[in-house]
């Protein structure tokens, strides 16, 4: 064989299955398409709905840290102010 020939890797085993994974865009669009369609208004709670569904990956972790970080400093607020009221009386 040529030396040329033989420093090429085998190229990997192609795979028998492919899994479809939708964008994020493709499905706030179909939602937006939806809602148009019906003709029904779009309120908060969708409008956060679809920005939810686009927003990327990271960004969405960092949020549902950030709500549970503030939820703990409420509860732990919440535990202060009780305790103080105890004291009081």
């Amino acid at each position: 064989m040529l030396p040329s020939l033989q420093k090429l890797a085998p190229r990997p085993p192609v795979p028998d299955q492919f899994r479809f994974v939708p964008a994020g865009w493709l499905l706030a669009a179909l939602a937006a398409a939806r809602i148009w369609l019906r003709g029904g208004s779009l309120g908060p709670l969708g409008i956060a709905g679809l920005v939810w569904s686009i927003t990327p990956r990271k960004l969405r972790l960092a949020a549902v840290f950030l709500a549970a970080a503030a939820a703990t400093v409420l509860a732990g607020a919440l535990a202060a102010i009780a305790l103080l009221a105890m004291q009081l009386t």
